[in-house]
């Protein structure tokens, strides 16, 4: 059922590269972001001022965005999926509950949300690589012809 897991990045027609390696750039820009915080901060940091989910959220991202990157070209099909689930939990996160639980007046917070760098560049990664997901997975599967790509391939 899942024979075209392990495809080899090199049998990918070059667009679908493109567009792997452009998703791995973004998570790694990911990856700087939260590991410039924990290295300033500490992991669990109190500076975040959020509440205990969202720190544990932040701080996975460390190692949870360089992990998709590299299966962006290491295992594509798998590399496609987690990014998609990382950067929609993440968005959804930072859009949605974290203004809700924040003290300050949801009213003063969403008119500034989405006019900050960092939530836009999320956002539209996240259109980015939902836009991109389908004609990845499909191409993914074809470059296998059915197979399981390997290294010797």
């Amino acid at each position: 059922m899942i024979l075209y897991l392990f495809c080899n990045f090199t049998q990918l027609p070059t667009k679908t590269k493109v567009i792997l390696l452009i998703q791995a750039a973004g998570m790694l820009g990911g990856t700087s972001t939260h590991l410039y915080w924990v290295i300033r901060h500490g992991f669990f940091s109190e500076a975040y001022h959020s509440p205990l989910f969202s720190v544990i959220l932040w701080d996975s991202l460390t190692f949870l965005d360089p992990i998709a990157a590299v299966l962006l070209i290491v295992k594509p099909r798998v590399g496609v999926w987690l990014t998609a689930i990382i950067i929609s939990i993440d968005v959804f996160h930072n859009s949605i509950p974290l203004p809700l639980l924040s003290p300050r007046p949801l009213l003063e917070i969403w008119p500034t949300l989405f006019t900050h760098w960092m939530i836009i560049s999320q956002v539209a990664f996240l259109i980015f690589v939902l836009a991109t997901f389908r004609g990845n997975l499909l191409t993914i599967k074809l470059s296998t012809k059915g197979e399981i790509c390997s290294d010797a391939n």
